[in-house]
């Protein structure tokens, strides 16, 4: 079974060199890394050309397109039976990978997500947990667990997403060939929306997918200056540090496929604007949403000094507000106080992570000096070692596991398999 782990990149090629280093280190020959650069000006086929690798191979779109069709182009040029997305700034975890191929022999699902540790680059001005990794335990040695998509679903319509649970995801996930086959459009394009990891696993839920998930990790979720997401969503509309989200909008209105709400200025209207696009375009009908809870959601999610992007978002929302009949949910909205839902939500993600303290660790990233997405890999293979086994075979437990990794967690680490493989 050929699995495919696609890396679309564009101008960050001292990111890819890591992340594509964590990728060469997996043993296993029935793998295809696909580096797909979307026109980068910068060394990025020369870092791909230096690493020889019979199973690396590099794509290039020719000219700079939107991220969903970077998304579409490397899809089309793959040949997995099951599909995996990450970023250039992430990385995948090379000894973990055993467990995953492992998963989808046995049980060949449509989708497999996994928990997804979140790694900062060392970088001034980015936060002091920078540069560091964060284990919990029932985060990296849970039971295997089936997502219940119809629920998801409903969830999604009435905007609980604190609490909807893991979905199936291509991006940090894998899906099945078979099911990609089953969402493409007439088009031959299989990513219908601007955001084509959220397009993807809404489609999941919405079509029942076979679909599980692992509180176990096998890859990283890194962030960087160069993330689209944090650079587009993490900052005000005139901060420099957002230019990445400015150039991601750019070629997304460039993209001949658009949401019905336009381009995105928020996480949260991202997800409303994938979920209305789904649905108008859907051949059968779906249940309208709870829309004044996602209005709400969407209003209150712009930063307080940001009074741009704050307007912004409010013309965007009455002209699909007029085009939907839903202008008393909207003025209903705006008018709940977003101070208060602000200081709820923050109180019970503190009770959260006040709960969690008691089985967690957060230790340095670095490595021999260095410190990127590769050493945090690294790192969280060595903290892990192999007891992923023992849970999938029943003769561990996650406290007995957990205990051998925090001992593993004062133990030095090595870049020795990071020189071999390069």
């Amino acid at each position: 079974m050929l699995i495919s782990l696609i890396i679309p990149t564009r101008e960050r090629c001292h990111y890819l060199a890591e992340t594509l280093q964590s990728a060469l280190q997996i043993d296993d020959k029935q793998l295809e890394i696909i580096v797909s650069d979307n026109a980068s000006e910068d060394e990025t086929f020369k870092t791909v050309q230096a690493a020889s690798d019979s199973r690396l191979r590099y794509l290039n779109t020719g000219r700079r397109v939107s991220m969903r069709q970077n998304f579409e182009f490397s899809l089309h040029n793959s040949s997995g039976d099951y599909v995996i997305f990450i970023g250039d700034d992430d990385a995948i975890l090379p000894q973990q990978f055993q467990f995953l191929r492992r998963l989808l022999d046995e049980r060949r699902p449509d989708a497999l997500s996994w928990d997804r540790p979140t790694y900062g680059w060392p970088i001034e001005g980015y936060g002091n947990r920078t540069g560091s990794v964060k284990f919990q335990r029932d985060r990296v040695y849970g039971s295997l667990e089936r997502v219940d998509c119809i629920e998801s679903w409903r969830r999604l319509l009435r905007c609980d997403l604190r609490d909807a649970g893991p979905k199936p995801a291509i991006y940090h996930g894998c899906i099945a060939r078979t099911f990609l086959d089953r969402i493409t459009g007439p088009n031959g394009e299989c990513f219908g929306s601007s955001i084509p990891d959220i397009y993807v696993s809404y489609q999941a839920v919405l079509n029942n997918a076979d679909a599980l998930h692992s509180p176990h990790p096998f890859s990283i979720n890194g962030y960087s200056p160069v993330s689209t997401g944090g650079g587009h969503h993490g900052y005000d509309s005139k901060d420099p540090r957002s230019k990445p989200g400015h150039q991601f909008g750019e070629e997304n209105r460039q993209d001949p496929t658009q949401d019905v709400m336009g381009y995105a200025l928020s996480v949260p209207l991202a997800f409303f604007s994938t979920l209305e696009t789904i649905r108008s375009r859907s051949p059968i009908a779906i249940e309208s949403p709870d829309y004044r809870a996602w209005y709400h959601f969407i209003l209150s999610s712009a930063r307080a000094s940001d009074q741009e992007t704050s307007q912004k978002l409010q013309v965007i929302l009455n002209e699909h507000a007029e085009k939907t009949g839903t202008q008393a949910e909207l003025v209903e909205a705006t008018h709940t106080p977003a101070a208060v839902v602000a200081k709820f939500r923050k109180l019970t993600t503190w009770l959260e992570k006040l709960r969690a303290l008691r089985h967690r660790k957060r230790i340095s990233a670095e490595v021999e000096g260095r410190n990127n997405s590769l050493t945090a890999a690294i790192t969280y293979d060595h903290v892990l070692g192999d007891d992923y086994a023992r849970i999938l075979d029943g003769t561990r437990t996650a406290a007995k596991c957990w205990k051998a990794a925090m001992r593993r967690c004062r133990q030095p680490r090595s870049l020795a398999q990071a020189r071999r493989a390069a």
